[in-house]
């Protein structure tokens, strides 16, 4: 429950920073 969550928007926040870095649009797989 509240891992999920959490572990889920540092994934995004990493996958954000990723795409910004290669210039593409960001994966995000949170919802």
């Amino acid at each position: 429950g509240e891992c999920f969550s959490e572990c889920a928007a540092r994934d995004d926040f990493r996958e954000g920073v990723a795409a910004f870095v290669e210039k593409r649009k960001a994966n995000f797989t949170g919802n």
